[in-house]
């Protein structure tokens, strides 16, 4: 269930913002800077009614919460910094350690170099690189099951995972680029390779990545997605929009696709108020087999309710989700009321 509840990096970017105006400090700062003490007290309430027959209505409490530490460290007699962070997983409430819940070290932890006017080079646990603009910030809120790590082709796509090398480039007059390697810890065979870059200017962002995995997994084989999207802001109002198409090649031959689509719209009211919509789809699936690809468009529309406290988000969301077509095994409409704190 982590991927389910994936922290995007929006409502951080929201919270910092207001701790910005508020002259709240986001983390805390030992041995000069060192060490930074940081993390997030973070969850929501979810009442979750599916509409399949004979399936029961829930409500659950996820928690999200985590802490980590982190710190540069300059050298007299060495050029490069020394970058490190270790982070625990989400605190989470469902009883599972899988992909990291609840561990120390099992969310983003890393060991590296930075050099200035040219970027960091790290390695550990950590996100492939174009996964950074599917999570952020087409994912949010509540449309990854989407647009994020849903498809309808068997490819095999991390977003964080172990054993990534990773390097990220300076800002160089608003552009940067990313680049990993990951998935080599078996056979270096297996290699998945991923690149993206970005360009920022006072009125919109745009940015394009794409992800390769090479690992042969149940008769497919070389997964792969490019997306490509951007933000345009407003003053107040941000607007996001982006298109991901996904391939996989099968081992007896051919290639099957589909797309993703994200769009969200945001107002911010007074510096406190946040009013944001989301929509994301999937187009039904094209099997190089010619098998049809009938019931497997998927939709997400959401609602987002949010107030900007010193530090704190609070949070209430609406979620429809209409998955696999005409059927109605997987879908639902969710109210959450959630709260985030940040330090």
């Amino acid at each position: 269930m982590e991927n389910m509840f994936k922290r995007t990096l929006l409502g951080a970017a929201i919270a910092t913002a207001a701790m910005a105006s508020t002259g709240a400090n986001a983390a805390i700062d030992l041995l000069d800077g060192n060490v930074q003490l940081y993390g997030q007290a973070a969850g929501f309430m979810m009442y979750d009614s599916p509409d399949a027959s004979g399936s029961d209505d829930t409500i659950t409490a996820n928690i999200e919460s985590r802490i980590g530490f982190r710190g540069t460290v300059e050298f007299d007699n060495f050029g490069p910094d020394l970058l490190w962070q270790v982070e625990g997983g989400d605190a989470s409430n469902g009883g599972s350690n899988a992909e990291g819940q609840g561990s120390f070290g099992g969310r983003d932890t890393f060991l590296g170099l930075s050099f200035d006017g040219v970027g960091a080079f790290k390695y550990g646990r950590q996100l492939v690189a174009a996964y950074n603009y599917v999570d952020w910030p087409h994912s949010n809120p509540g449309l990854g099951n989407v647009f994020d790590w849903n498809n309808d082709l068997g490819a095999n796509f991390e977003d964080r995972a172990n054993h990534v090398l990773r390097f990220d480039s300076a800002n160089f007059g608003g552009f940067n680029f990313q680049a990993t390697a990951s998935n080599m810890d078996t056979a270096t065979d297996n290699i998945a390779y991923s690149l993206a870059a970005s360009y920022s200017a006072d009125m919109f962002s745009v940015h394009a990545g794409y992800y390769l995995n090479t690992e042969e997994k149940d008769a497919k084989e070389d997964s792969a997605y490019t997306i490509f999207g951007g933000s345009v802001f407003l003053g107040d109002i941000t607007l996001t929009a982006a298109g991901k198409y996904m391939t996989v090649n099968n081992i007896g031959g051919g290639e099957d696709s589909q797309w993703a689509y994200s769009a969200t719209a945001q107002y911010v009211y007074n510096g406190t108020w946040v009013y944001k919509v989301g929509y994301a789809g999937t187009g039904e699936a094209d099997y190089a087999d010619g098998a049809s690809g009938k019931d497997t468009d998927d939709m997400a529309l959401t609602a987002r309710l949010g107030y900007l406290l010193p530090s704190t988000y609070l949070y209430t969301d609406i979620r429809h989700y209409d998955m696999d077509g005409g059927t109605d095994k997987g879908d639902t409409t969710r109210l959450l009321m959630g709260v985030e704190y940040y330090f």
